[in-house]
């Protein structure tokens, strides 16, 4: 506990696996920090399994600079373990099982890639020896992965950093941080700089507001076990890790409505259902815990400065690959601050904070929509509109693409096509619109082979003044989104107008939401964008582009 009134090299508001490694990272470096731990208000990092895992996601996607941070993380946890004298990680082979017939497919594709050879191998009876065969268990198995005790090493962090007076060990309230004299103030100590690391509490940050986070809580559990596991970890849409004292760690669920730590019933049956398949009966709960992670859309952390404040700084939203990005991240943060090298564009914070649209004195949703598609599309353009509607996107589509370009346009219902048809002739337009009655679910089977789109719109919802119990649903919505990002052109534009307002807007909304996580970063760019009122029942934006 620190006694003394004091002066800092930095301010750490957040004591979970960011903010420990950070603060750990700057003594090694010299540096002079106060970690404020907040330990009554987020246990997300204390529950966490600490999977470091180089492909992850249903669409089995390497993780970002997956060779890098995994190096720079296996030998950070490696020289911690030589100073406390206690072992914090142990590197693991994964099966990686598929959940269904897509993901098989999925990954056919991807073992032909040169960059998976490294991390990946078949599966064999060394790794699953309960199974009675490895037959009967599709999926690949995953090399070079690992495991890390974070609960035990942020406990060795803290009490190291509370022996030298750089721990404070309480909770904190925004309103207590002060600036004076391009210093900040928290009580009676101070710094130049301060960095937050707070999880999921993140949402209420009145300086970082601007970050997206969408808080997810996840049960995880411990369980003792007669069977005789390997030291091989079971991925199969949960987790179960084996621990060398014979129980394991199972996990994780994912629940976007509810922010408590709590563990919740449907989680707990969504984890027992999966013991079931792999374990039978043969197994009982030792512990049930549950934190709140702070994900990010696109699966991106946020670190780096606020992008006016220079002396506030966000290092956070790590969410599942914390123990992988963390300890690198620490290090380019300090190199950033005092050392004056460059952070990765896509990580900090600034990204979301877009400057206001100078086309439009009104913030209209679709209007921003077409001046963002417009930096993509051409004449002679393939486009796409997803939801015909009352046809004004076809049309406008149909303008900007010329003669000599193509237009696809899907809509359910009979009435919509009919009015965007007229829309169309009613101008006399020389064009190539196809109107196709069918579901945007169904858009790959409908349209030419190998045919690739500039732009793609989707403007979600209900026809307006038409039959409002006619909504797109999720369930098609993320199918016919999963078509559009293998149709995209190079440079092309997907466009997503989300009404959160009506009934089954705000589940369909988090529901995409949810649906970027699994977005390939390497490939893709996402960016939301929001009514800058704060208003929830505003539409909202998603841009997706993909990278030339």
């Amino acid at each position: 506990m620190v006694t003394n009134t004091g002066e800092y090299d930095c301010l750490i508001f957040g004591g979970g696996l960011a903010g420990s490694v950070l603060a750990w990272t700057l003594i090694e470096k010299g540096k002079r920090p106060l970690l404020i731990g907040n330990p009554g208000k987020s246990r997300c990092s204390h529950v966490a399994a600490g999977l470091i895992n180089p492909i992850g996601g249903k669409r089995l996607n390497l993780v970002w600079e997956a060779e890098r941070h995994i190096l720079y993380a296996r030998n950070f946890y490696l020289r911690l373990q030589s100073k406390f004298d206690r072992q914090y990680y142990a590197e693991r082979r994964i099966a990686r099982l598929f959940s269904c017939d897509k993901e098989q497919k999925l990954w056919n594709a991807k073992k032909k890639m040169v960059a998976y050879k490294k991390w990946t191998s078949p599966l064999t009876k060394k790794d699953i020896p309960y199974a009675c065969s490895t037959k009967e268990l599709f999926g690949f198995a995953i090399k070079g992965a690992g495991i890390v005790k974070i609960s035990e090493l942020i406990g060795d962090i803290h009490e190291e950093l509370a022996q030298g007076d750089a721990l404070e060990n309480t909770d904190f309230d925004y309103q207590d941080i002060e600036f004076k004299d391009d210093r900040v103030t928290w009580r009676s100590s101070n710094a130049p700089i301060a960095v937050f690391t707070e999880g999921q509490l993140a949402t209420d940050n009145p300086w970082f507001k601007f970050v997206p986070y969408r808080p997810t809580k996840g049960v995880i559990g411990r369980i003792k076990t007669h069977v005789q596991l390997s030291d091989t970890i079971i991925l199969q849409g949960k987790f179960l890790i084996p621990r060398e004292d014979g129980s394991a760690i199972v996990g994780a669920t994912y629940n976007w409505e509810n922010r408590s730590d709590e563990p919740d019933s449907n989680g707990i049956a969504e984890i027992e259902s999966f013991l079931r398949k792999h374990m039978g009966n043969h197994w009982s709960w030792l512990d049930i815990f549950a934190g709140v992670r702070p994900t990010i859309p696109g699966a991106m952390p946020a670190v780096g400065p606020h992008p006016e404040q220079r002396n506030l700084f966000s290092f956070n939203g790590f969410g599942s690959k914390g123990a992988t990005q963390i300890p690198i991240l620490a290090d380019g943060l300090y190199r950033f601050i005092w050392e004056g090298k460059p952070l990765p564009e896509e990580i900090l914070p600034a990204r979301f904070k877009k400057k206001p649209n100078p086309l439009s004195k009104r913030w209209i949703a679709v209007e921003i929509a077409r001046d963002r598609v417009m930096r993509h599309l051409k004449p002679g353009d393939t486009a796409i509109d997803a939801t015909t509607g009352n046809g004004h996107d076809t049309l406008w589509l149909t303008q900007s693409v010329g003669p000599d370009g193509i237009v696809y346009a899907f809509d359910i219902q009979e009435c919509a096509i009919d009015i965007a048809r007229k829309k169309i002739d009613n101008l006399s337009i020389v064009a190539r619109t196809t109107f196709l009655k069918v579901c945007h679910s169904r858009m790959i089977s409908q349209l030419p082979l190998n045919i690739k789109a500039k732009a793609i719109l989707f403007n979600l919802g209900y026809l307006p003044e038409g039959d409002k119990s006619i909504v797109t649903r999720i369930e098609t919505t993320i199918s016919a989104l999963d078509q559009s990002l293998t149709i995209l052109h190079p440079n092309g534009i997907i466009s997503i107008v989300i009404y959160p307002g009506h009934q089954g807007g705000t589940s369909e909304a988090d529901g995409i939401l949810n649906w970027t996580k699994s977005i390939d970063n390497s490939s893709y760019e996402t960016e939301f964008v929001s009514n800058p009122s704060g208003n929830p029942k505003s539409p909202r934006l998603l841009f997706i582009q993909k990278r030339a």
